[in-house]
């Protein structure tokens, strides 16, 4: 069955709100947002091609193993710096620090880990083509004005427009400027879920294989055509099926509290 996108953000609203309903505990929050962290590292990674698998990115993120055999140092670094900046999603919404062009520098810096420090958490000063695409991304001379053009209209969205829809709509302006030498994608994704966690959401993950082609060409038609529909459905659907996830833990834990089957 195909949704709109109507329909996936009323089923995102529906399981937000059954999840406040039957809360998790604190354990199980943070159990979900380790496990959540590991499934993103690996995958925000490999959308951007790096060769670590999952386990090989539990072993950097989790264990702190600092080499993988025969897998290069950027892939263990890129790991061990988007987990990073996973982490400081939570901090940062929960100390109210708001969206400003400081905010996306920070959300950079952790995700080049200091690699290429000339370009770190600084827009870049050269012009882009993102190979294989026909996107049209900024001139390096309108990356400032255009990212602070971003953000006032992120604030000053229509305050009827769906949280998840308004998020997708910056992260597909985001991409298409693409103010970054490096890192742009990840970075991206981890505003995207600054902002849905700042709106009561848990993160959602773009999954390398199932999402990769469907992401790229919800980004494509953005470019093209202005339209994020086709991004709010994707971020819409991943949103819902976290919080069902989640909203299973709560059943399992409410039911082994009772000494009954979860229902």
């Amino acid at each position: 069955m195909t949704f709109l996108k109507e329909d996936w953000l009323a089923k995102a609203d529906d399981a937000l709100q059954a999840l406040t309903l039957r809360p998790l505990s604190a354990p199980a929050v943070e159990r979900l947002r380790e496990e959540l962290k590991l499934e993103t590292t690996y995958d925000s990674n490999a959308i951007e091609g790096s060769t670590l698998t999952l386990r090989d990115t539990v072993l950097v993120v989790k264990e702190g193993v600092d080499c993988i055999p025969g897998k290069p140092i950027r892939d263990v670094l890129a790991a061990r710096g988007f987990a990073a900046g996973f982490d400081t999603v939570f901090s940062f919404v929960e100390s109210g620090i708001p969206l400003t062009v400081s905010l996306i520098s920070q959300f950079h810096k952790y995700v080049m880990l200091g690699a290429l420090p000339e370009f770190c958490g600084a827009f870049r000063n050269h012009n882009v083509q993102i190979q294989g695409t026909r996107c049209r991304t900024a001139l390096f001379w309108e990356i400032p004005e255009r990212i602070r053009g971003l953000i006032d209209q992120y604030d000053t969205a229509d305050k009827e427009m769906h949280p998840i829809e308004k998020a997708a709509r910056f992260h597909a302006a985001f991409e298409t400027i693409h103010p970054f030498h490096d890192g742009n994608g990840r970075t991206g994704r981890l505003l995207l879920n600054y902002m849905l966690v700042r709106e009561g959401f848990w993160p959602v993950n773009i999954r390398y294989e199932e999402d990769r082609i469907r992401y790229y060409d919800a980004l494509a038609s953005y470019n093209e055509t202005d339209n994020a529909d086709e991004l709010t459905c994707l971020i819409a659907q991943r949103a819902v099926e976290q919080l069902e996830y989640c909203i299973e833990i709560a059943r399992q834990q409410e039911a082994a509290r009772c000494g009954r089957e979860p229902v």
